[in-house]
């Protein structure tokens, strides 16, 4: 950790995460029942398990709890005491109303915010807790190494799981032993840990790639999974969808900033629409709620209307709206935040951030003063969808003009900073003094305000591309990243260039995170880990990497790929690959590194 990192205090725990199974469906049926049963097992059973066995509950989370214990031993063994007692408790309960609990178990770092605690030993026993079966408990390989032959149950080895995204593997120990079946992968042969247990357990497997953040804000949201889906914007006029996305935008931001929902990314539900059906969505996501909606502006009004639904019953629930208000930049904000204020009050965050009369003027101060302002900086990200050039030039005209109409809009000039970025990034109509003009927007959007993230990203980019100083992108990227450690393409393509400056283990970190908050990534994300293996010499994983990847036009890709087949004594693939590479870039052997170096790549990968 570097001298300017934020001190934190950290240390091994045992940590215990529980849930209630099939939570919604009980307080659909009876929402005062479940509440009073579920708090008569909180004081007769749960209670008393945590503190017979050492415990500390860190947090109940309406139908969870977060449990800290200072050995895996005594967590496993309260966790076993729960369910064995809840067992007891549902025997003479309705099947259809009976509370039973997940739990995961894990021993690993956490780290130390007061009462509160965050980091990998959470995170893992989160995960473990949804893989485990109702009624069961899951354990990491950390735990089961610990309670060999000491607790009073079986576990076997449910096999090594590659949780979404996460590049490592995790092995998970289960019980009831009868239960690690339907979590075994196919080829991986369970064992089995008891009370007499083996002589010893395989290698401890790296757990826990999520959090290697120092930031109190490093855990990634623990509540509700909500997939907000983008708007559809009624007026028919494909040019103007961009408002209705953009809407969408901000509130999947306000949602994500200032609230413990997670709310997956917007790239993540890209594709994905009112015809999917919630059993795709929660399928392809794992999402919990949706939350979609229509625009329709007509002259000087606009009319917004949501649908909240329970993913995990495809219910429709009580939805914020509809809304008919003037077409002017207040009436569109509040809109905004009452959308977002009434969906994180049904899910459960009524306590949140997003509720607190100075976060809400915070947002409005940095509001434009106009909406036409506002609709700039929307036409500015419509241009991520394809990167068509008369998208480009429309938005940079617009924010132009925007700045010059609202000088006090931060966001527009950060925006406008980025423009100037991408023009020379795509060479659309690229401005001979481009970085400086970048370099001016990007400044004076920070002295508008300090906490524009969209600032210090854009100056991170900048500061690569015109091949500063590595300290200053670490600076200027680390402090985007400080700011909105929830901003999946940020972190993705943050972490990218991060690689691309040696900094290869923040860079897996980050684009790790990015690829929990969006599982339906692009596959460019795994750039990290290709090139990181050409540097380090597994050209076999490298290779991999880049296959998987796929890509076939872009030319970095194959030109790497290329390199990893060589490498790898695999010459006949190596000279297609480079075949294939001179249809697509004739120019390319003039200078085959040229692109490398504009992105900063060290010179010994670039030597590669």
């Amino acid at each position: 950790m570097s001298s300017d990192d934020v001190h934190v205090t950290r240390r091994l725990s045992a940590v215990m995460q529980a849930d209630v199974v099939g939570y919604s469906r009980l307080m659909e049926r009876d929402e005062t029942g479940t509440l009073e049963a579920l708090r008569t097992h909180r004081d007769q059973l749960i209670d008393v398990a945590v503190s017979a066995h050492g415990g500390r509950i860190v947090k109940l989370m309406g139908d969870g709890a977060l449990v800290e214990f200072p050995s895996a031993v005594q967590a496993v063994d309260c966790a076993l005491a729960i369910q064995r007692g809840m067992s007891e408790r549902n025997t003479a309960v309705p099947e259809d109303r009976r509370i039973v609990f997940r739990i995961g178990v894990n021993l690993g770092d956490v780290i130390i915010d007061g009462d509160d605690i965050h980091g990998d030993g959470v995170n893992v026993a989160a995960r473990l807790e949804n893989l485990a079966p109702p009624g069961g408990i899951c354990i990491s390989s950390q735990v089961a190494q610990q309670v060999e032959g000491k607790v009073d149950a079986e576990f076997v080895s449910a096999g090594r799981h590659v949780l979404k995204n996460i590049v490592k593997p995790v092995e998970v120990w289960c019980w009831p032993a009868d239960r690690a079946g339907r979590l075994r992968r196919t080829g991986n042969r369970g064992r089995r840990v008891t009370g007499i247990g083996l002589a010893a357990l395989a290698a401890v497997l790296a757990v826990g790639y999520a959090l290697l953040f120092d930031n109190d804000r490093s855990s990634l949201p623990s509540g509700p999974r909500i997939a907000v889906l983008p708007f559809r914007d009624l007026g028919g006029d494909a040019d103007e969808a961009y408002f209705s996305e953009g809407l969408t935008k901000d509130i999947n931001a306000y949602l994500s900033n200032f609230t413990n929902l997670f709310v997956f990314a917007p790239n993540a539900v890209s594709g994905l629409g009112p015809n999917s059906g919630c059993e795709a969505i929660r399928r392809e996501l794992g999402a919990d709620y949706v939350l979609e909606g229509t625009v329709r502006r007509a002259n000087d009004k606009v009319r917004v209307a949501t649908t909240l639904t329970d993913a995990g019953n495809c219910r429709q629930l009580k939805s914020p709206g509809p809304y008919d208000s003037r077409l002017d930049i207040d009436s569109v904000l509040d809109i905004q935040l009452e959308i977002a204020q009434k969906v994180a009050a049904a899910l459960g965050s009524a306590d949140a951030p997003l509720f607190n009369a100075s976060v809400q003027n915070a947002i409005r101060d940095k509001a434009p003063e106009n909406l036409d302002a506002y609709q700039c900086v929307l036409l500015s990200y419509w241009f991520y969808e394809n990167f068509a050039p008369d998208r480009h030039r429309r938005a940079r005209a617009c924010l132009e003009n925007a700045v010059r109409l609202d000088p006090s809009y931060s966001l527009a000039w950060s925006r406008l900073a980025f423009s100037y970025n991408e023009s020379k990034k795509y060479a659309i109509d690229t401005p001979s003094e481009w970085a400086a003009l970048s370099r001016e927007a990007a400044n004076r959007a920070i002295d508008l305000d300090p906490d524009n993230q969209d600032a210090y990203y854009a100056l991170a980019i900048l500061t690569q591309m015109t091949s500063q100083s590595l300290p200053e992108f670490r600076q200027f990227a680390r402090k985007a990243i400080e700011l909105n450690p929830n901003d999946a393409f940020v972190l993705a393509d943050l972490g990218t260039w991060m690689g691309y400056a040696g900094e290869w283990e923040t860079a897996k970190a980050w684009v790790s995170r990015a690829m929990r908050l969006n599982p339906r990534h692009q596959s460019w994300w795994w750039q990290t880990w290709h090139l990181h293996a050409l540097l380090t010499g597994d050209y076999a994983q490298a290779r991999d990497m880049a296959l998987r990847m796929g890509l076939p036009g872009n030319y970095m890709v194959q030109a790497s790929l290329t390199a990893a087949y060589a490498l790898n004594d695999e010459q006949d693939k190596a000279e297609r690959t480079l075949s294939h590479l001179l249809e697509i870039r004739p120019d390319y052997p003039r200078d085959p590194r040229a692109p490398f170096r504009a992105r900063g790549t060290p010179d010994n990968l670039v030597a590669t």
